[in-house]
């Protein structure tokens, strides 16, 4: 593909995965596919066509992964999906990993967009829903981690990071005990939020590939409690999210942030979100470093644990990824 084919299909066309369109019957969009490498877009399908159950499976066999749409009509796409998601979730006669494929494809876009429009209310609003539909399916028992951890991305971006968080902490969150859906999606929302002072670090420090000054490194420490602060007197937030928010880099030991506290100071949940979010950022690719193996961050994991990490929940996280 030459530079400026490139560049032109990046100004007018966003691409979508062909595989979050086979759920779908009918789009309000125009989608487009390239007939070879290299190649302009060009029409497949004009928007408000019914599609044939079996047109993008076929597709999908031929070896066409990526399709593309209209930016212009991104907004009414992610409109769509949306107002199509629980339908989706809820169909079992679509494979349970294809339902984990498009919610972690819905569920960043839409912490991507309410992320970058600094607009408390309409994150919360938005962390709500989707807390709900992650509870949903996530919640179920067929769900297992190594295949849930195959369908996640596994980028830097902190929507994506605060996806998967949120993800296993409500897996971990299961195998050690806890059943009851509204706590589990009380969990799935903390751990979608924990990160939420990140928002406030300018993007040069959380992509910096160099290593960090010590006046940088300070600024990274203050997130838990910006986000704290940020959503401390929010009456739809309970105490334990606040938790998550708050003490999810504090260690066993005392040697974590913000405070240093140690033991049973450290909240149940918070000790749980500590044990994914370790083993997320391992397993990502991020500015400064290649991701870690699944088992290359499990022996770290228990490099940390008891001392730092909680022993239980970390043999407990071994255990699910193991199956």
């Amino acid at each position: 593909m030459s530079p400026s084919t490139d560049t032109s299909k990046r100004q007018k066309y966003l691409p979508v995965p062909l595989a979050l369109l086979c759920l779908t019957k009918e789009l309000p969009v125009d989608v487009y596919w390239c007939l070879y490498p290299g190649a302009d877009p060009v029409l497949l399908r004009g928007q408000n066509i019914e599609i044939d159950d079996d047109e993008f499976p076929k597709l999908l066999e031929g070896g066409v992964e990526t399709v593309y749409i209209p930016r212009d009509q991104g907004e009414v796409f992610q409109q769509h999906l949306q107002e199509n998601v629980r339908s989706i979730l809820n169909n079992h006669d679509v494979p349970i990993a294809q339902r984990m494929a498009f919610l972690n494809s819905t569920g960043r876009t839409m912490l991507q967009e309410v992320f970058r429009s600094d607009n408390l209310d309409k994150t919360l609003e938005s962390v709500s829903v989707l807390s709900e539909h992650m509870t949903s399916l996530i919640s179920q028992d067929e769900i297992v981690a190594g295949e849930l951890f195959d369908v996640l991305q596994h980028d830097y971006h902190t929507y994506t990071h605060s996806y998967n968080v949120a993800s296993y902490a409500m897996l971990l969150a299961q195998e050690m005990g806890f059943r009851d859906e509204a706590e589990l999606r009380r969990i799935s929302m903390g751990g979608l939020l924990h990160d939420l002072g990140k928002l406030r670090i300018p993007n040069q420090i959380l992509t910096k590939k160099e290593r960090l000054t010590e006046a940088e490194w300070q600024t990274i420490q203050r997130h838990p409690t910006d986000g704290f602060v940020a959503l401390a007197e929010r009456a739809e937030l309970t105490f334990d999210q606040l938790m998550m928010v708050y003490q999810h880099h504090e260690k066993l030991d005392g040697s974590g942030y913000p405070v240093g506290i140690d033991g049973d100071e450290i909240h149940v949940l918070a000790r749980i979100c500590s044990v994914v979010d370790i083993f997320e950022a391992l397993t990502s690719n991020r500015p400064y470093r290649n991701p870690n193996s699944t088992k290359e961050a499990l022996e770290i994991l228990d490099k940390m644990a008891p001392t730092k990490l909680d022993g239980d929940m970390v043999k407990c996280w071994k255990a699910l990824m193991q199956k």
